[in-house]
């Protein structure tokens, strides 16, 4: 069976498909979508109730295609000369590449539990500050994560680490809607390839391609999801990336948290209702904000695989694109404290907008609510 095939493509969508991949992500593109249809074959499948809104048969590889391209590309520009990382870069990826490995187990194994997991990527977070001091987290203005940094650098550096495992599981989280975490991801490193080191370029290009090429497939089929490794790969790139423009320029805080806000305040929000129902933080639901719009626009007149994307893209716009255009255009500055309130606006987005959704739901008939578990 071809990879078009497994994905339910129609041969006009699968030309568009392919022929984009090579326009956006040239012959690199085209390799590591090859590779991720000779991966399909060692398994990776995900049924179509896991995350309560795919309703079909999808592989949890897509994050291979990422990752893929990210090394060809880079390692023809190392081989060519175009591009020689530093030590701290390259500890960079080669952490996330320790959390893609992690999250491509238990995509291929589903024998990690959430609690391991964390574990081992608190383990590579550790590992990774110990090798480069200069990525542990230096003051960024608000006052309880200054006295903590501020405290000792050994505290510092576990406070980094906790952080940057922290983050990959929230975009790991925050993937169940077409488009988001890779949406998401692709908006952040747009932004911060503006602001970063030029060391850090060269990556954060790379990943944004990734990105685009992975949404390709994503969006047209709704087959293909980043799955752990993906999530986990995306969310500590991100994460890295934050610390070191956090800590080589000058810009708010608040407008670093603005672009990845979605993944974390999904999982902070997540975990305090599970805590207030009694159960472990760490016990999955179908109940994070992306779970009830779809759940919202499926019992509508949309198709669940055009609910799907909507859900996704609408996201990932609204917290994500939002922030890059207002960027872009030069609204506010980098550096502005108006990112303090727009962050506020976030939260009161997030807040009203899952209590008007989840009460929707609670007056909707329950045949046409599937979705979410209460």
């Amino acid at each position: 069976m071809s990879f078009t095939d497994r994905l339910g493509l129609t041969i006009p969508q699968a030309v568009l498909a392919w022929g984009l991949v090579v326009l956006i992500g040239g012959a690199a593109g085209l390799l590591a979508m090859l590779i991720c249809n000779y991966m399909l074959s060692f398994g990776g499948s995900d049924s179509a109730s896991k995350h309560g809104i795919s309703k079909v048969q999808a592989t949890r590889l897509g994050g291979v295609a990422i990752v893929a391209y990210m090394i060809m590309h880079l390692g023809y520009q190392a081989y060519s000369g175009l591009y020689l990382p530093l030590i701290e870069e390259a500890l960079i990826m080669g952490a996330c590449l320790a959390f893609f490995v992690i999250g491509i187990y238990e995509d291929l194994s589903g024998l990690l539990s959430a609690r391991i997991r964390f574990s081992l990527m608190l383990i590579a977070g550790l590992l990774t500050v110990y090798f480069a001091p200069g990525l542990v987290l230096q003051p960024v203005g608000i006052l309880w994560v200054d006295l903590i940094v501020g405290s000792t650098p050994l505290i510092a550096a576990f406070f980094t680490a906790v952080c940057v495992a922290f983050i990959p599981n929230a975009f790991n989280t925050a993937d169940g809607a077409n488009g988001l975490v890779a949406g998401v991801s692709a908006c952040s490193f747009a932004a911060l390839v503006s602001v970063a080191p030029p060391e850090l370029v060269p990556f954060l290009l790379a990943a944004l391609v990734g990105c685009l090429v992975f949404l390709v497939f994503n969006l047209v089929s709704g087959r293909f999801f980043l799955g752990d490794g993906g999530a986990y790969f995306l969310g500590a790139l991100a994460g890295l990336s934050l610390v070191v423009v956090s800590n080589t320029s000058d810009v708010s805080v608040w407008w670093l948290l603005s672009f990845v806000f979605y993944p974390v305040a999904d999982l902070i929000w997540s975990m305090g209702r599970r805590l207030r129902r009694g159960v472990s933080p760490l016990n999955p639901d179908n109940q994070h904000f992306h779970n009830v719009l779809f759940a919202y626009l499926d019992a509508g007149e949309q198709p669940s695989v055009r609910a799907n994307t909507l859900t996704g893209v609408s996201i990932a716009f609204v917290f994500a694109g939002l922030p890059l255009a207002l960027t872009m255009i030069g609204t506010w500055s980098v550096d502005s404290d108006a990112w303090f309130l727009w962050v506020v606006g976030q939260w009161c987005v997030y807040a009203i907008g899952w209590k008007y959704l989840n009460d929707r739901l609670c007056v909707l008939p329950a045949a046409t609510v599937r979705n979410v578990t209460s």
